[in-house]
């Protein structure tokens, strides 16, 4: 019965990414007008700050990050589901699965707490050891930046590389 309702979530979700490229690609204005700044160094690890003059750039990063999730994780139960792989297989799996499932949350709660920090919106992906964080501001101060590292890195892991990024309000 869980495989079943997880294939349910999956598909569902599956749904909503298709809906929204579709909207994502016939929408006006495109991602031409990006422009990126780079700032110095705080404590050893990068921070580079930029800005970005398009609002559909979080959705477009939601929907990618979504994607490479929904794809990860569809794998992982077809592993885990799979009659052909060892037992160990499949625990390695379910195993996967829950650690990627449990990163989300993680990611999703310092995106509520840097949004309780003041700002509008807040995107947080963690690829490999780098976490990548971008908030909706005009600007940012070098405070704003050192709050939102020691924040990412205090759920997300403190041997990891935090990238900080601004999307301009319009």
């Amino acid at each position: 019965m869980l495989l079943k309702k997880q294939t349910v979530w999956l598909l569902t979700m599956l749904s909503l990414i298709i809906v929204l490229s579709v909207y994502y690609i016939t929408a006006p204005g495109g991602t031409d007008d990006l422009a990126y700044l780079e700032a110095g160094k705080k404590s050893g690890k990068e921070a580079t700050v930029s800005g970005v003059a398009n609002d559909d750039v979080f959705t477009a990063l939601r929907l990618e990050r979504d994607e490479v999730r929904d794809e990860m994780s569809a794998d992982y139960v077809a592993v885990a589901g799979s009659e052909d792989a060892s037992a160990e297989v499949q625990a390695d799996a379910w195993a996967k699965m829950t650690e990627l499932q449990s990163l989300t949350m993680q990611e999703s709660t310092v995106e509520t707490l840097i949004k309780s920090m003041g700002f509008n919106d807040a995107l947080v992906s963690t690829m490999n050891n780098e976490i990548k964080v971008i908030v909706k501001a005009d600007k940012l101060s070098k405070k704003e930046v050192v709050e939102i590292m020691n924040v990412a890195n205090e759920h997300l892991g403190s041997n990891k590389t935090v990238a900080v990024e601004y999307h301009a309000s319009k």
